[in-house]
């Protein structure tokens, strides 16, 4: 394998994903003449090696975990205010993480998405109990789609993604997303048949330093 071909296999196995423009990973790689990189990229998928994926340049599924790391998919923002985010399923790339930093749960379920807004820095989620701020990455389990009273929740309402806290009560068959914050946020009131899909359970937060 050529030195350009480790290069770009280390670039990917540290980043996790790049954005498929060739000068800009030239320039990670040391690499000056894109066509360069590009001929080398595509001697890289031949051997399914790497792939491409929603416009990013990622390794193949067999390389993405190790006995120490996972790379886990990132699908971007989900709001911890209102329900205004738009939520899809573009992976938008991978973050590598410590096994040592998860849940000792089925890891294969798990992905990643950025809180935005306060409305959740006073929630206690995890082994540490630790709050969501704005900016934080959590961990969301993808399997756990029935919560319990209490659990944190990735859920989408009309196509809109947001991070709070489930209540649901089986009298009136009344769901409600609770906030828990330092400042005044409404409840999110939902019947039972409304159009709600429970993305996931928040597991664990990652503090991202700024």
């Amino acid at each position: 394998m050529s030195s350009v071909q480790n290069k770009l296999l280390a670039l990917l196995r540290d980043q996790g994903s790049v954005p498929l423009k060739y000068r800009e990973i030239g320039r990670r790689i040391g690499e000056q003449y894109p066509q360069t990189v590009k001929h080398h990229i595509e001697i890289l998928k031949s051997k399914r090696l790497i792939q491409e994926k929603n416009g990013l340049l990622i390794l193949n599924k067999k390389d993405l975990t190790s006995d120490e790391f996972l790379n886990l998919p990132f699908y971007g923002i989900a709001d911890c205010g209102p329900a205004t985010a738009f939520a899809d399923d573009r992976i938008e790339g991978y973050i590598k993480i410590s096994r040592k930093s998860l849940p000792n749960w089925n890891i294969k379920s798990f992905y990643l998405v950025q809180a935005s807004g306060n409305s959740m820095n006073q929630a206690a989620v995890g082994r540490g109990k630790k709050n969501i701020e704005d900016g934080d990455i959590v961990i969301v389990n993808a399997k756990e789609q029935s919560p319990q009273n209490g659990d944190y929740v990735i859920s989408v309402i009309d196509g809109c993604a947001n991070i709070k806290k489930f209540s649901y009560n089986p009298d009136d068959k009344q769901i409600v997303l609770i906030s828990e914050s330092t400042d005044k946020y409404f409840p999110i009131v939902l019947h039972q048949n409304d159009d709600l899909i429970i993305a996931g359970k928040v597991v664990e937060v990652l503090k991202i330093p700024n």
